[in-house]
């Protein structure tokens, strides 16, 4: 799924740096992993979690410009090794040119590392994930971002417990399916989103809006909303387009995005239509 991050709210009430919308971290990249399987018929192993699609791309368009307003194009590409997994995120201009860029390291099914850079306006920072052997998974998450990598200064730093259902966009796509029958059946479900320039978790929920059909097909719409009251009426919910029936992908995604636009002189957020190029 910082998902890919800036979000509004953190930008009112920001003390510390400046503040990145967490769900916008998802843009591209939730939805790539929403459809996966549990073996490799090419291999006969069983597949990591966050291993398929092996390669995906996504068209980001001007949210309200018909789908003809092309802003950037995704990819993700992953490559394993043995029970290490890497996973590349990128997102271009439409002549090419690098936005952002999104790199991630899982052992088996827990994330390692997640590591960004804002290459549109120099920012770069990291979260990595310290798990205590033999203590069920608890452990840190240790936070380090810059807004000016090129600088050279040396990264904020911050650190918080790891807590359940903690996740980044990559990993948004699998929570959905690994909670679908609860989604679909009207219940809410809960998890804690990774936000590297912020340097802590922000707390979010999926539920269940409605149920429809697109381009022949029953879909599912998945609203994404702030857990937190007062975070929740600043900012307009997500919303996540997927098949009803397996393999249950992610066929559109409206909402924030990673890569921001230039107006004014400025580096803005920008809301979008995210369309999955599934083969």
């Amino acid at each position: 799924m910082r998902m890919g991050v800036i979000i509004r709210w953190l930008t009112k009430f920001a003390s510390r740096q400046r503040a990145v919308w967490p769900a916008a971290a998802l843009s591209a990249s939730l939805a790539s992993q929403a459809a996966f399987c549990a073996q490799d018929t090419e291999t006969n192993r069983n597949l990591l979690k966050y291993e398929k699609p092996r390669f995906l791309t996504a068209r980001i368009y001007a949210k309200g410009s018909d789908r003809k307003n092309l802003l950037f194009n995704f990819t993700r590409r992953s490559t394993r090794s043995g029970e290490t997994l890497q996973v590349l995120r990128e997102y271009t201009y439409p002549d090419g040119k690098p936005a952002a860029r999104e790199r991630l390291v899982y052992t088996g099914d827990n994330l390692v590392s997640y590591e960004l850079e804002e290459l549109q306006i120099g920012g770069r920072g990291r979260a990595d994930i310290r798990r205590e052997p033999g203590h069920g998974g608890k452990g840190r998450i240790c936070f380090e971002y810059s807004s000016d990598a090129a600088s050279g200064a040396k990264p904020k730093t911050d650190s918080e417990s790891l807590q359940k259902e903690t996740l980044i966009n990559d990993m948004v796509g699998p929570f959905l399916m690994s909670h679908w029958e609860a989604l679909v059946s009207g219940r809410e479900v809960k998890c804690r989103y990774l936000v590297v320039p912020r340097r802590e978790t922000v707390g979010f929920c999926f539920r269940k809006e409605s149920e429809t059909t697109c381009e022949g097909r029953s879909v599912v719409i998945i609203k994404m909303q702030a857990t937190s009251p007062v975070i929740a009426a600043l900012i307009d919910p997500l919303f996540f387009t997927i098949e009803k029936n397996e393999p249950n992908r992610v066929l559109e995604y409206v909402g924030g995005t990673t890569p921001k636009i230039k107006s004014g002189g400025k580096w803005k957020d920008v809301d979008v239509v995210t369309v999955f190029d599934w083969k």
